[in-house]
């Protein structure tokens, strides 16, 4: 079987925080149109200088506007219907008014907010408490079930550490994932009952417990788990119960479609005939997998074409990505919100005290240790993790509400367009002087005198991928930042990515996702205290 070596190449589309997958939107003019809704008014901060680049950081915007839970799309399994229940009950955070999906808007395919002000002025969203914001963009949920359980180090295929959920890969799976965005007081904002934040696994609201035996769809979770559910299991059983359901329906096919132009055209699995790509998504496609004399190297990441682990849970069906962890040298956003959350009396679990000084150092940050027991934060050993994020699915990319809006992209929302974000992969290394002369240049020495880069640099400049800048047909080496493409060929690049999106076809899910009332529903493994997915390998 062949091996990769990783590297990250075209995009990162992304997801963070919030629990909660996406609604992506076949035959859905409904949730579009509640995707569409105006902008909360932010209230700026004073404006700052950081060399010639001026900022205006959108500090305190008001919580993000309800989103309508939609009709389903495809039949749910009963427990599937009760996590889109949950995930869009917006009484769960405290004080009540977010859902989950606020954050991971279902028009654009699970991230980025509901509109094109907190994407364009930060990238990261606003939490249910004003003044409040997550120190990422919220990283995307589609497809997100289909990463493997970790971060675990695999040394057959990857060559790189991958699994897990979140950016920083702090939790192995989606029922954990989902266990701290309710407690989290940058987001929903629900105190741990037992008073453990971050929470590991142990963490749980009771007050989130409490809230759910109270709502209308309470009758369907005593259907699943007992009439007597909320007298039988303890508190913190419940929780656990509560987010194996949204991670239930997060794999659901409602999230998992497989829907897009590309799965309908003859390079989808199983092959179609309902779409024939142009000449230049064809081209974009041959640059993504390498085909020809020119590669662009995004398969090498963003695919499981390859990709054994992946594979086997997915009948074949690439997933467009590997879920790995790289560093691709991304820049810091200065506008993110988060760095202007410095006040750490009213809020000492989510503030940061070191403002703008505040370096995201991605995997090497995870407080939990990797199913092996690997401890990533260790300050003494945790170099080889320092600025590693997970690879998100590049599927749904392009997916918005209407064409001119403004998603963000990487980590921390620093990219507004997905053309921007090729032109990084493709010229990250390059500095151009006065006459538009251009010349690529090692990021650790920097430009040579008269040249200006074209991007800032990464912000944790230790693990970069080919931070020297080698050529991209280099045998051997990292392909990142000098891929030396066209302007025609990066169109031709966006162009493939735009035909990746959700809801060109009817749902076509994997396995047993989205057959409907036909699945079995898992009971509950409450003494386990951790319930896991149908689809974890």
């Amino acid at each position: 079987m062949r091996r990769h070596r990783i590297i990250a190449c075209v995009l990162v589309t992304v997801a963070c925080a919030l629990a909660g997958g996406t609604l992506l939107l076949t035959n859905n003019a409904k949730a579009l149109k509640a995707a569409a809704a105006p902008p909360p008014a932010p209230v700026q901060a004073p404006s700052q200088s950081r060399g010639n680049l001026k900022v205006t950081p959108l500090v305190f915007f008001p919580p993000l506007p309800p989103v309508p839970q939609p009709p389903n799309i495809i039949a749910l399994s009963p427990t599937e219907q009760l996590g889109k229940d949950i995930i869009y009950d917006n009484t769960l955070s405290n004080p009540p008014g977010y859902a989950c999906f606020q954050c991971h808007a279902p028009a654009t395919g699970g991230t980025s907010g509901l509109e094109s002000g907190v994407n364009l002025g930060a990238g990261p969203q606003p939490g249910v408490v004003p003044g409040r914001s997550g120190n990422r963009r919220p990283q995307t949920y589609t497809y997100a079930a289909f990463s493997p359980t970790g971060p675990y180090y695999d040394a057959e295929f990857a060559l790189a550490w991958v699994g897990g959920n979140f950016w920083d890969g702090r939790v192995p799976d989606l029922s954990t994932q989902a266990r701290q965005p309710f407690v989290n007081p940058d987001e929903m904002n629900n105190t741990p009952t037992n008073g453990i934040y971050p929470p590991p696994a142990g963490g749980y609201s009771a007050l989130v417990v409490q809230k759910v035996q109270n709502s209308a769809y309470a009758p369907l979770f005593q259907q699943i788990y007992g009439a007597d559910a909320f007298t039988k299991y303890t508190v913190p059983d419940l929780y656990t119960l509560i987010t194996e359901a949204i991670a239930q329906y997060e794999q659901s096919g409602e999230l998992c479609q497989f829907s897009s132009k590309y799965d309908a055209s003859q390079y989808g699995v199983p092959a179609g005939t309902l779409y024939t790509l142009s000449a230049s998504e064809e081209r974009g496609r041959q640059l993504y997998f390498g085909i020809g004399t020119t590669n662009a190297h995004c398969a090498e990441c963003h695919s499981s074409s390859a990709f054994p682990p992946v594979l086997a849970m997915t009948n074949g069906k690439d997933t467009f990505s590997m879920y790995c962890f790289a560093n691709i040298g991304v820049p810091k956003n200065f506008n993110n919100p988060f760095y202007q959350e410095t006040d750490c009396t009213s809020n000492p679990h989510g503030c940061n005290p070191q403002g703008t000084n505040y370096i995201d150092t991605g995997l090497a940050g995870n407080p939990n240790p990797a199913p092996n027991g690997t401890v990533f934060n260790n300050p003494n050993t945790n170099t080889q993790f320092l600025g590693l994020f997970q690879t998100p699915t590049a599927r749904n990319v392009d997916l918005r509400p209407s064409p001119t809006f403004v998603k963000a992209y990487f980590h921390n929302g620093w990219a507004k367009s997905l053309q921007t974000v090729v032109h990084f992969y493709n010229k990250r290394n390059i500095a151009v002087n006065a006459q538009g002369q251009e010349v690529v240049f090692n990021l650790t020495t920097g430009a040579p005198t008269g040249y200006t880069p074209l991007f800032a640099p990464p912000e944790v400049l230790t693990n970069v991928n080919n931070v020297q800048g080698l050529q991209s047909n280099t045998p051997g080496q990292a392909q990142v930042g000098n891929l030396g493409l066209s302007a025609s060929q990066e169109a031709d690049l966006v162009n493939f990515l735009k035909i990746l999106s959700d809801g060109y076809t009817a749902p076509n899910p994997v396995g047993p996702v989205g057959v409907g009332a036909a699945a079995d529903d898992p009971a509950p493994d409450t003494t386990n205290k951790k319930l896991r997915s149908r689809h974890r390998r």
